[in-house]
């Protein structure tokens, strides 16, 4: 599967490739909004492993611009903010897992499972 990474935190990206290519999955590592879309312009991918805050744009944000480039791409939104407030609004968007900070490898692979089985709640068209 490809996936994407993006994250303001360079050791949190990191983290996120290591434990996602060691499952046989191609990641793409961004602490770059702009550089993220970018990539999702000329690149298809699978998955989209999000933060929810960061600088120029928060997760939903972010989220909402890649699915106007990528339509089926699968979400996991990763967050150290996890408020009923913010988590509610990522599920009403159409966020497939949502996986809060700090987290384990073992708490990111069971997110990124359940976004891919979420058949349930297709990403928006």
């Amino acid at each position: 599967m490809k996936i994407v990474v993006v994250d303001d935190e360079p050791t949190i990206v990191l983290m996120c490739r290591r434990v996602l290519e060691s499952q046989g999955h191609t990641v793409h590592g961004f602490t770059n909004v702009h550089a993220a879309l970018s990539q999702l312009e000329t690149e298809a991918a699978d998955l989209l492993v999000v933060d929810y805050k960061m600088p120029e744009l928060n997760g939903l944000e972010f989220v909402q611009r890649a699915w106007a480039l990528r339509p089926g791409l699968r979400v996991v939104m990763i967050t150290a903010h996890g408020t009923r407030e913010v988590m509610g609004r990522a599920s009403d968007s159409g966020v497939q897992s949502i996986v809060l900070k700090p987290f384990t490898p073992t708490e990111l692979a069971k997110g990124v499972a359940a976004a891919v089985e979420r058949i349930d709640t297709p990403p928006p068209d």
